[in-house]
């Protein structure tokens, strides 16, 4: 449940925010300020947490967009993997299954091997645990 709705930016600023591009300030500023002002924020203070929504979404979309064009294999599970037509030998497909942190850090740090990137990316995809 939220609380009300802040009041809509001024048509200056809200023009200002977008002529300088900056979206996600923009679409985070009336509710940052209505807390600012009812909390007596120092200006300083609205202006950090301004700035760091904007960074922070930046490197959302920048990471959102990296990981689009590096078009990593996506939705294979070891129940679709077929071991048999994979170089990665047995026992170390079998080890990657089990590690319990691939599933909670795949979409942070994808898998590159400097010999071979493409298998071992195919390998991170598919290495999460298996369903108990």
């Amino acid at each position: 449940m939220s609380g009300p709705t802040p009041p809509p930016l001024p048509p200056d600023l809200e023009l200002l925010l977008r002529h300088m591009h900056l979206p996600y300030m923009r679409r985070m500023a009336p509710e940052v300020l209505a807390t600012a002002r009812a909390q007596r924020w120092d200006p300083a203070e609205v202006l950090k947490v301004l700035l760091g929504e904007e960074v922070a979404g930046r490197e959302r979309s920048a990471l959102a967009t990296r990981r689009a064009q590096a078009a990593f294999p996506t939705g294979k599970t070891f129940s679709t993997w077929d071991a048999n037509l994979s170089s990665i030998p047995a026992p170390t497909q079998t080890a990657l299954g089990t590690l319990e942190w691939i599933g909670r850090h795949m979409q942070e740090y994808p898998c590159v091997h400097r010999s071979a990137p493409i298998r071992c990316a195919h390998a991170a995809v598919v290495a999460t645990p298996r369903s108990r």
